[in-house]
């Protein structure tokens, strides 16, 4: 019970601190090169929301927005100005929300999580999950107004 409750109080916590970067939260200005994905994809390539994020095991994982689902994210080369955010042992560990070109590399198999490379993402905000304050845009990755 009082792990459902914390957890609960977490997921109240990021979505304020989401909607806090909707109406008011600071861009961050980056610039880097793009997503090489090295892996030969056995299905057409797709985009879907999702939050990247590193852990223990598995080294990257997205979570597919909107489903269960998360695939592992294999034979792709990261920019360096959104793989710091994803190192385990920085204070910048973070989510890193956005749209993702995912690019399946072994065929869907229920109950089982696919292997896939990114080759490309825009529109990514970062959630901070050890410092404090509302998540940021990473400008490079939206379109120019």
């Amino acid at each position: 019970m009082k792990r459902a409750r914390h957890f609960m109080r977490r997921s109240i916590i990021s979505w304020l601190g989401l909607l806090a970067f909707a109406m008011a939260g600071e861009p961050v200005r980056t610039a880097g090169p793009s997503w090489i994905c090295s892996g030969k994809p056995v299905e057409r390539c797709f985009e879907h929301r999702g939050r990247l994020s590193s852990q223990n095991g598995i080294a990257l994982v997205i979570w597919l927005v909107g489903t269960t689902r998360r695939v592992r994210v294999d034979d792709t080369e990261i920019p360096a100005f959104v793989e710091k955010y994803l190192e385990m042992t920085s204070d910048d560990h973070s989510y890193v929300f956005g749209s993702f070109e995912i690019c399946p590399l072994e065929p869907d198999t229920p109950s089982r999580m696919r292997s896939v490379c990114v080759s490309g993402a825009e529109n990514l905000v970062v959630q901070n999950l050890r410092k404090p304050g509302p998540p940021f845009r990473l400008l490079s990755t939206w379109p120019k107004k």
